[in-house]
């Protein structure tokens, strides 16, 4: 869902050969992305794709090894809008995708070389927003995807048979926030609606035997970082609306050789995650909302795991509501979790993997979660779930697969 406006690299040499790149974006006004469709009757699919991007990098080896140095900063507002108003029918599929970011680098290697670097991102000024409504009461639809999103700072990076060396540094003082509303009338099969804000996200995938070190610190100053998405429908199938709110994201994982991970995690903000979903008939409803302040998940399968995770909450409070109204219908799930600091690290016993972890958490705020489910009439089965935790940390050795 991320969009770059992209420096690409594809560099063949030798497996010695090194490739440096040097990169400073500074965007300094606003980015706006916005579009609005009116369909009476759609014989065929329905589709929008809007998104907005401050400063864009991507870069890549397929031999030879690769060295970053990357400082990325936007000091305006990044938004994307999305508004689809339909009459009657939508076609059998319907999609909508919104996505707004502040500052997104890529980087990736294969083929046995080394990618190293410094990956500076900062977002000030403000706000980064993606908003995203489908206005269908009397429109109807097989299959209908909506997707919103709202990143400040995101740094992903991909290794194949390679070793990462990066440090990255991301700080936000914007407020983040991924909004989703759908009307619809029929959902003949399946329906997926969902809005997540994320101030800073750090992902890093290896595989085929790579090796990683990444230093992360992520600060997010901001005062608020919201996901909502409310869903309203008349008669409905099998349907999932999500919202998801997180402050700070780390997201790694490395298979084959040695993962060491520092992690420093600050955040000021409140956060909220709020997903509401009403449905007259329905065959099958999931609704649900996740909150967290500061995340960080570290796996590995390979010899040894060494985490290092530092993670501070402020005063701001996370909350979390989810919410399910049917008059009648099948199953219905509604589950809300809320959790000031959130850490797990795994290693796999069946490749001899040893884990060194030290964990450090403070949470100083509130942390809530909100269920609320009504059955007007009839339901085979309803289910609910609301989870609070200050500091949530989850350490083990298991087999591939069962994390």
């Amino acid at each position: 869902m991320m969009a770059a406006i992209p420096l690409s690299l594809l560099l063949a040499g030798t497996a010695t050969s090194q490739s440096t790149v040097s990169n400073n974006q500074v965007q300094a006004g606003d980015i706006f992305a916005s579009q609005t469709l009116d369909v009476v009757t759609n014989s065929s699919d329905t589709t929008a794709v809007t998104t907005a991007t401050g400063n864009g990098l991507t870069g890549q080896v397929v031999t030879g090894s690769l060295d970053v140095q990357s400082t990325q900063s936007t000091s305006g507002q990044v938004g994307a809008t999305t508004t689809i108003n339909i009459a009657n029918d939508a076609g059998p599929s319907l999609t909508s995708t919104t996505a707004a970011t502040g500052n997104t680098g890529d980087a990736g290697i294969d083929g046995g070389g080394a990618l190293t670097g410094s990956f500076v991102q900062s977002a000030t000024g403000g706000p980064v927003y993606g908003e995203n409504q489908i206005n269908a009461a009397n429109a109807e639809t097989t299959d209908a995807a909506q997707a919103t999103q709202a990143m400040a700072n995101s740094q992903g990076f991909g290794a194949t048979g390679s070793s990462v060396n990066a440090t990255v540094h991301q700080t936000s003082a914007v407020d983040t926030t991924a909004d989703g509303g759908a009307i619809l009338g029929y959902v003949g099969d399946q329906g997926s609606f969902s809005a997540a804000a994320v101030a800073n996200n750090v992902t890093s995938v290896g595989v085929s035997g790579s090796t990683q070190t990444l230093d992360v610190t992520q600060s997010n100053t901001g005062a608020l970082v919201r996901g909502a998405q409310f869903t309203n429908l008349g008669n409905s199938q099998d349907t999932n609306t999500s919202a998801t709110a997180t402050a700070n994201n780390f997201n790694a994982s490395n298979e084959g050789g040695a993962f060491t991970v520092g992690v420093n995690q600050n955040n000021d903000a409140y956060v909220r995650a709020q997903g509401e979903e009403t449905s007259y008939q329905f065959g099958g409803a999931t609704v649900s909302a996740y909150g967290v302040g500061n995340s960080t998940f570290a796996g590995a399968s390979g010899p040894s795991i060494t985490l290092n995770n530092t993670q501070v909450n402020g005063t701001g409070g996370v909350e979390s509501v989810a919410s399910f109204t049917g008059d009648n219908g099948y199953d219905a799930f509604v589950s809300s979790t809320a959790m000031g600091n959130a850490a797990t690290g795994y290693a796999c016993s069946t490749c001899g993997g040893v884990m060194t972890v030290h964990n450090s958490q403070t949470n100083n705020g509130d942390a809530a979660a909100t269920v609320s489910t009504t059955i007007t009439t009839s339901a085979r089965s309803v289910r609910g779930t609301a989870t609070a935790v200050g500091n949530n940390a989850s350490f083990y050795v298991t087999s591939p697969n069962t994390p």
